[in-house]
């Protein structure tokens, strides 16, 4: 870069200056340089808090009632920050990186569109949505189906009955916690002979995956495998 080109960079820096989403230093603004597309999260994470990111190459998990199961971080490092931040506090800034690690995770994993017929998200009460004014699972589940270029069924999946978070139980207690009739499917002409991929943000016990799968399945879906951007070992 010669000085001259310097000068508009500096003035983006200095009018709108981008700062790391977990540790606040100073990142390049994106209009300043060339960037590497397969480096997106450099628009948000500088690169110490992008080595913090715990990657899952391959998922082995075996969950009863799931067909396969993908997640794509191990829940801690950085991911222990940004996704109660983005989950609790109402962090919007935290949606696009959300985005750019779901669509990195889709394709290192290698997860196919071919694989399944519609993708849909663990559902909330309409209690717990109310609280928290969005389902994080519905967003990365819309993520997921934009970049597959499959269908996303929003509607006729629901939570009926309020049970304890999660996060606030130990694992024995997770374990017992729900069970499919928690889940209604409203319409199982939707789900019938379907191969579903359903999405998560953090799987622990996979308990809730379980429940929903059982659900799903007594409706009549063929198979269903799961996504998670996290996971808890």
């Amino acid at each position: 870069m010669n000085k001259l080109s310097e000068y508009p960079a500096i003035l983006l820096d200095i009018i709108s200056p981008r700062r790391c989403l977990l540790c606040s230093c100073h990142l390049c603004h994106p209009l300043t340089h060339k960037r590497n597309r397969q480096n997106a999260l450099g628009d948000y994470l500088c690169p110490f808090c992008q080595e913090q990111l715990d990657i899952c190459v391959a998922d082995s998990t075996e969950l009863s009632q799931i067909n396969k199961v993908f997640s794509g971080y191990r829940y801690g490092g950085a991911l222990e920050q940004i996704i109660p931040a983005w989950k609790y506090h109402g962090r919007s800034e935290f949606f696009p990186l959300i985005e750019v690690l779901i669509r990195q995770m889709i394709f290192r994993l290698k997860i196919l569109e071919s694989d399944f017929d519609l993708v849909m998200a663990i559902p909330l009460t309409k209690s717990s949505l109310r609280k928290r004014d969005f389902n994080q699972a519905l967003f990365i589940a819309s993520c997921c189906a934009n970049v597959l270029g499959l269908p996303l069924l929003k509607y006729h999946f629901t939570k009926v009955l309020d049970t304890p978070h999660q996060a606030s139980l130990d694992r024995d207690a997770r374990m017992r916690n729900l069970n499919p009739d928690v889940f209604k499917v409203a319409r199982k002409a939707c789900v019938k002979s379907r191969k579903i991929l359903i999405c998560d943000d953090v799987m622990t016990t996979g308990s809730t995956l379980r429940a929903a799968a059982a659900a799903l399945k007594n409706a009549g879906a063929n198979k269903v495998s799961a996504m998670t951007l996290a996971r808890v070992e």
